[in-house]
């Protein structure tokens, strides 16, 4: 059976550079064997054609086959985008200074809620890049499809995991197409989750939050 948009999958994968640097990965095998200290889920499912990956693999994975290693290269505007400067900025170092935080080049901050790395400091400015780390750089990714999901609640956990970080915070039932959440999720969350469910999800009738 070929995967389609809306599929959710269970997938293996790694991410290399161009120099076969590792940038991403959930093989515990290879990541102890290559010396990756990083946590690695115990599995990944994602939602194909709703970007929960880069556009390039996101596009990629559809109509494809369980159990067969794939491989694809991704160029940077398919994957995390162009290197573009208007995402450069120059800031006062004296902001830094009032929060008695001393920029090196190399560091990632944040500004303003926006994540960036510190290129330079000099002459009393510093030079903040928001592109992603990763912006500009061609990727290469191995990956397999190790099955299509087809429970309803797995499909349900995984979107609270990958979306909302969730991690297990939480407990699920399912009835006829009904899904019951108990979760200390606020009440107000639940349109906007019951929406995103919906569109990933057709066959879910009703969800109801339930305070654990």
């Amino acid at each position: 059976m070929k995967t389609k948009k809306g599929d959710f999958v269970e997938i293996k994968f790694v991410g290399r550079l161009e120099d076969n640097t590792i940038f991403d990965l959930n093989d515990k095998e290879l990541a102890k064997k290559e010396n990756i200290q990083a946590h690695i889920h115990d599995k990944t499912i994602i939602c194909l054609g709703f970007k929960d990956v880069v556009q390039g693999l996101d596009d990629f994975l559809i109509d494809k086959e369980e159990n067969k290693k794939l491989e694809i290269t991704i160029q940077p505007e398919l994957g995390f985008g162009k290197r573009d400067a208007k995402y450069f900025s120059m800031i006062p170092l004296n902001k830094f200074k009032d929060q008695k935080f001393a920029p090196m080049p190399g560091l990632r901050i944040e500004v303003d809620g926006t994540p960036g790395t510190i290129k330079s400091v000099s002459g009393g400015r510093v030079l903040v890049d928001f592109n992603h780390p990763l912006a500009g750089h061609t990727l290469k990714y191995e990956v397999t499809i190790q099955r299509i999901v087809s429970d309803l609640k797995e499909k349900v956990s995984s979107l609270l995991e990958t979306n909302l970080h969730m991690h297990k915070n939480y407990q699920i039932e399912e009835t006829n197409g009904e899904i019951i959440i108990k979760s200390d999720l606020p009440q107000e969350l639940k349109e906007m989750l019951e929406a995103e469910l919906k569109k990933r999800i057709p066959e879910l009738k009703e969800l109801k939050l339930v305070k654990k």
